[in-house]
């Protein structure tokens, strides 16, 4: 099977798709467990890792000011050449990040959720870019009925109007993430094989179609 990267907006059911996916398929699965590695290595507290980039900068800021001032014995198995003094704290981090991502892939069979996976592992000839996406409305219809995903600091009571800010900052986030490292506009769809929208079709049929993608990747004959 292939590798699998998902790119989701705030809302649309990506981790519920990537996980539904990775079952489906026998696969690793990469989303809050891949920030759980990069902060294991970085010396930084699971607790703490958890869903950073929902969090993003309060929890981003936490977890740098940690690697900064954290001695060498704090780093838990570092990537080859990875010192505390030296690149911007968030270069590192970004570093232990695509080293997490490259190993995963190398199995042959993961998906993996977010975190510029679709960049990182451009170049793989059994590589599936997926996009989710779904109407504002959408999203916050599936907020509602998800109230387990949303940060701990929303309110269980926010307006539909606070979700959607909700949605909007955190998307604003992740575009700026991919946009910092790759120079890239995460909403081209160019950058993908298939983009889906999530709230017309339904996330069990998402799921299915990135099944048949996904098996018709790995069946497809090498280019000559």
């Amino acid at each position: 099977m292939p590798v699998v990267t998902l790119s989701r907006t705030y809302g649309s059911g990506g981790a519920a798709i990537g996980r539904m996916l990775a079952e489906r398929l026998g696969a690793e699965y990469l989303d809050r467990e891949l920030v759980a590695r990069v902060a294991a290595r970085s010396g930084i507290p699971e607790s703490d890792a958890e869903g950073y980039d929902e969090r993003l900068p309060s929890l981003w800021q936490r977890l740098t000011a940690a690697l900064a001032t954290s001695g060498p014995e704090a780093v838990m198995t570092p990537v080859p050449g990875l010192a505390v003094t030296g690149p911007a704290v968030g270069e590192r981090l970004f570093a232990i990040t695509r080293a997490v991502i490259e190993e995963a892939a190398a199995s042959g069979n993961a998906v993996i959720v977010g975190r510029g996976g679709a960049w990182i592992l451009a170049g793989r000839p059994d590589l599936l870019r997926v996009q989710l996406h779904a109407s504002l409305a959408d999203r916050v219809r599936y907020l509602r009925s998800r109230v387990e995903e949303a940060p701990d600091e929303l309110r269980p009571d926010a307006s539909d109007a606070e979700l959607r800010d909700l949605c909007r900052s955190i998307d604003a986030a992740r575009g700026a993430y991919i946009r910092s490292h790759f120079d890239a506009d995460w909403m081209d769809l160019r950058h993908y094989d298939l983009a889906l929208d999530t709230g017309r079709l339904g996330l069990a049929r998402c799921v299915d179609l990135i099944e048949l993608a996904a098996t018709q990747r790995s069946t497809a004959p090498a280019p000559a």
